[in-house]
């Protein structure tokens, strides 16, 4: 009791000194401490783990099999009579996805080049523009030189000289082979590249000028690249050069390429740090530093031709600024765009002529255009109110523009209610052509009967806070999905997803909540949201739960909370907060047993997560805020809803025992209490390998959903 009541009065301390409305809780408590209990004193406070022992468990224990087989029993008493409810939200989903579109070859020199995933096929293919010859370059089915398929390509690229396709498969995760074929005869070569690293928002592998080899980052056991180098075709793997080291395990490192093609961009970036190295593709002896990394500076390089760069920075300001420098003296910047507050610059890229940014602004994404001879700004015009305008690796942007002197740019275009969609912006007529205009039930008749619309919730402490929603448009919604994140400065966008629509034709609305923490406004968003404002995310995700309720929109304790990874530690800390808001709680590989990742150094997540939350070893007010925030420190004693989490074998980010200790925790709390768990043994921190299973997910937290909101389910 002595351990309940210190940090109860240390929580309540906290809010009072730091505005994060955090009260003094009512922990669940434990008659005795079960077998198998640890406990740890730090900073004073004395915390007694009844689950302690799962975090060195392993799967073969009898302990944990027997823990596994009492969970998925409790999961399929809840299931089970479900199953024909499941089966028919699949169909549903299956009849909301509109027709394939025809490819969209990327130009790229001589050829365009696309990427075939219809029907189950992951092919790349190029078209010669000249002729209108089409080729395949690469099909995932073929058999490598062990008599296997290939495998899904991640990334991929054609060598300057057209004579040899590079291309990476996932080994492990976080660990990717990059093979190559020649593309004359179609065969595989020799050269195999273990141990690399590709980063998740680009899917080119960058070629050395000469076609000799590639620069890759080497990852080490963790699945941190941390070395750049080159593999010289034809030659052992680690012969060629190493061109960094990043010794500081905070930093990663990711390879890309300039727009002009002229550079290589080796990126050491950490969550809030980065330091950018060019290396001239035509000359690979040395990487030329553009700035000395300073703490807390970001900073992003493009570079569409002649003697400068452009970059993107946060050194004045958290949502950045647009500078130019000179090749010649790349750490001397001049202003071209200044910072502005709630609106962030996301992401630009550099050409010739032109120079595009997409920018956060008030929860919306849009995209900016420079003329450079003109030195004029214009907007493009988004084509629907709610909707995400960008650029990313499945839409559009340096993967889709290639291209160093463009007459369009290719964007993409993101809404509730369509799939993600490629664009053509004119510079001369600054017209905006749809590349993938379809009727069908995302275009016809979707716009009729549902309505998508901007919504504000305000603050404890004043902040106004964005969410985005769609409903029916005919009558009230019965009940809400209210999604958030808010971390490492990530935006929540909308998205199309057909399985929504089984939950929007029965009446209930989903929302984002655009809380801070995320980038929804820019890196002032972020800011407004770490370190010591940690808990105003959990703050704004209850205020928007109850605007949604003081508005009209949603009947009170009608609202199931979601979130993914980071986001789950925002739902959890919401539900603990205020249980009686939420008819349900769903949350995919959630960060719920957050201090005890952050008090274990070795955790992968653990050195991103001191620029988020503080070192918690050795700063007693950090370590006060992630207790008292951390959703499995803090289960209530009063009345839950119930969960429906997920959880993978695989995931290095977060691992299975937090989850697991998670559910077994709100078990011995409150055996009453229905919790649902599906863990996947094949899959990672993305989701299930096997896309029937990611499916059969998707479904069942629609059922769930339909369930707690207490919905017909015949």
């Amino acid at each position: 009791m002595a351990e309940l009541d210190r940090r109860g009065l240390l929580c309540a301390l906290l809010a009072a000194g730091t505005s994060l409305g955090l009260e003094r809780p009512a922990f669940a408590k434990y008659p005795t401490a079960p077998s198998g209990a640890t406990t740890r004193t730090i900073h004073g406070v004395t915390l007694t783990d009844p689950f302690g022992w799962l975090d060195q468990a392993t799967l073969q224990d009898a302990q944990v099999i027997r823990l596994l087989a009492e969970i998925q029993d409790a999961a399929d008493r809840i299931m089970t009579p479900l199953t024909e409810l499941v089966g028919q939200m699949r169909a549903e989903a299956n009849t909301a996805v509109p027709p394939q579109a025809p490819p969209l070859p990327v130009r790229d020199g001589d050829f365009g080049y696309w990427s075939d995933w219809s029907q189950g096929r992951r092919q790349l293919w190029r078209v010669d523009l000249a002729s209108g010859t089409r080729e395949l370059l690469l099909d995932a089915a073929e058999p490598d030189t062990d008599g296997k398929p290939i495998g899904e390509f991640v990334a991929w690229d054609v060598s300057p000289d057209g004579a040899t396709l590079a291309f990476a498969t996932i080994a492990t995760p976080e660990h990717h082979d990059v093979r190559f074929i020649d593309i004359a005869t179609r065969r595989m070569r020799a050269d195999l590249v273990r141990n690399v690293g590709v980063q998740i928002t680009s899917e080119r592998l960058v070629w050395t000028a000469d076609s000799r080899g590639i620069v890759y980052g080497e990852v080490d056991a963790s699945g941190r690249p941390w070395r750049a180098r080159i593999h010289w075709l034809g030659a052992p793997q680690g012969e060629g050069p190493i061109l960094y080291t990043e010794a500081d395990p905070a930093f990663f490192i990711e390879i890309r390429q300039t727009t002009s093609g002229r550079f290589a961009l080796i990126n050491a970036v950490s969550v809030n740090t980065s330091e950018v190295r060019l290396l001239d593709r035509r000359g690979y002896e040395t990487a030329q530093l553009v700035s000395i990394r300073r703490p807390a500076r970001l900073y992003t390089v493009d570079h569409g031709g002649g003697d400068a760069i452009d970059i993107l920075t946060n050194d004045t300001h958290p949502n950045f600024r647009l500078v130019r420098a000179q090749l010649e003296q790349p750490d001397h910047w001049t202003e071209i765009r200044a910072p502005q507050d709630r609106t962030g610059l996301a992401w630009h890229q550099a050409f010739r002529r032109h120079l595009v940014v997409a920018e956060r602004h008030e929860g919306s994404s849009r995209v900016q255009i420079l003329e450079r001879a003109s030195a004029t700004w214009r907007s493009i015009p988004a084509p629907e109110p709610v909707a995400v305008m960008g650029f990313d690796r499945w839409t559009a942007g340096p993967e889709a523009n290639r291209e160093a002197d463009p007459d369009t740019l290719r964007i993409g275009v993101g809404t509730f209610a369509r799939p993600k969609g490629q664009f053509d912006y004119r510079f001369a007529d600054g017209t905006l052509q749809d590349l993938q205009a379809r009727i069908g039930p995302t275009d016809a008749h979707l716009t009729d009967r549902y309505l998508t619309e901007r919504l504000h919730a305000i603050a404890p402490d004043g902040t106004v806070i964005p969410m985005s929603m769609i409903r029916p448009r005919h009558g009230k919604p019965v009940g809400a999905v209210l999604y958030g994140y808010g971390a490492y400065g990530v935006p929540s966008d909308p998205d199309f997803d057909p399985q929504r629509f089984s939950l929007l034709s029965r009446g209930v609305a989903y929302v984002i909540a655009h809380v801070r923490g995320g980038g929804d406004l820019g890196g002032a968003w972020h800011e407004a949201g770490r370190g010591p404002a940690r808990g105003k995310p959990v703050d704004d995700f209850i205020a928007c739960g109850r605007a949604l309720v003081a508005q009209g929109l949603v009947p009170p304790g009608r609202i199931v909370s979601m979130g993914r990874s980071a986001g789950g530690w925002l739902v959890g800390a919401a539900m603990n907060r205020a249980p009686d808001l939420w008819a349900g709680v769903m949350a995919d590989v959630p960060f719920v047993d957050v201090l005890t990742a952050l008090l274990t150094p070795q955790n992968p997540v653990a050195a991103a997560e001191l620029s988020e939350v503080g070192d918690v070893i050795n700063d007693p007010a950090a370590f006060a805020r992630v207790l008292c925030l951390c959703a499995y420190q803090n289960i209530p004693d009063r009345k839950l809803p119930p969960f429906y989490l997920t959880a993978s074998l695989a995931d290095v980010r977060i691992p299975w025992t937090g989850v697991l200790k998670y559910v077994a925790r709100l078990r011995a709390a409150h055996p009453e209490n229905e919790v649902v768990l599906r863990l996947d043994r094949n899959g990672n921190h993305w989701g299930p390998a096997d896309p029937k299973t990611s499916e059969t997910w998707q479904a069942e937290r629609v059922a769930f959903t339909l369930r707690a909101l207490g919905i017909h389910t015949q």
